[in-house]
């Protein structure tokens, strides 16, 4: 896939070191594949142990698991309330933000029944530290939210002028990584030894734009190099932390043949395969080796 890009996309790119990404992360023969169709709005990326998939689609409200070994797509849940972002957390549950229920849901793996952890806020999208510690971010009301993992107490972590919306941790958990999703910016949160916020963040990185301004940067995961994969207006992008740009330039997957934003984008855990949600569809596409390793 050649990435083109018009003027009247790309004014913000002008600035940048932008590369094509065949030549970067996708072997010559790669070719994107169809993982799961016929969504209104598929979202929220994760893994098991075992290499399942797991996804919802939110307006439905629907949580979804595709077998690692056939493929096969199974219906986990009927009733998330319009479950957006997931992730397993430490304790093996997986957890889900219930934007329509105003709840943070966590699943048994086995039984797949859900409880209620945390009730109130209107949730997006979701990042939980190794002891526990849930964030989470509210974008109608422009906050940042902490579940207490011991007390299970509701704070406001963050209190943000501007719409957060996707969400992750750094590989060593010492900053919290936070889109503001009508930008080209990428804010990190440092996290203190206690799981807590610093109050103030800092720009951590900055995404190609379109000429409107409107980044719509949502689903990301850092990579372990230090660059970041998110999904954006654009299509999906990799971005050098700033400060590092001369070490990596942009790269910017435009999305295939005219979908829609990018709105979530993950690298599998075994390393071999670009996961990207465009609304209606979930499609992957193998990797070099490397990409993320």
């Amino acid at each position: 896939m050649r990435i083109k890009f018009s003027v009247a996309v790309c004014v913000f790119l002008a600035s940048l070191t932008v590369a094509k990404a065949d030549d970067l992360i996708f072997p010559e023969d790669s070719e994107w594949e169809l993982v799961s169709d016929g969504h209104q709005f598929a979202e929220g990326m994760a893994w098991d142990e075992e290499g399942h998939f797991y996804f919802t689609d939110v307006p439905r409200s629907l949580l979804y698991k595709v077998d690692a070994n056939t493929g096969e797509r199974i219906l986990i849940d009927d009733n998330t309330g319009r479950a957006n972002g997931i992730v397993f957390a430490p304790d093996g549950r997986l957890y889900g933000c219930s934007r329509g229920a105003s709840r943070i849901y966590a699943w048994d793996p086995v039984t797949w029944g859900k409880v209620a952890v945390a009730t109130g806020p209107a949730s997006n999208d979701i990042a939980i530290l190794k002891d526990g510690t849930v964030f989470f971010t509210d974008p109608g009301d422009n906050n940042v939210w902490r579940i207490d993992p011991k007390s299970r107490e509701l704070t406001k972590a963050a209190d943000p002028k501007w719409m957060p919306n996707g969400i992750s941790l750094s590989l060593d958990q010492k900053t919290l990584l936070v889109a503001e999703f009508n930008s080209g910016t990428i804010h990190g949160f440092a996290i203190d030894s206690s799981g807590q916020l610093k109050w103030k963040s800092s720009p951590a990185y900055r995404l190609g734009i379109p000429s409107n301004g409107l980044g719509r940067l949502d689903g990301m995961q850092p990579l372990k190099d230090g660059r970041l994969l998110i999904g954006t207006a654009l299509g999906i992008q990799i971005a050098p932390r700033l400060g590092k740009e001369g070490a990596h330039p942009l790269i910017v997957v435009p999305s295939p043949d005219n979908r829609p934003r990018c709105n979530y984008a993950r690298i599998s855990p075994d390393g071999q395969w670009l996961y990207a949600a465009f609304a209606k569809d979930i499609l992957r596409r193998r990797v070099v080796e490397g990409v993320n390793h």
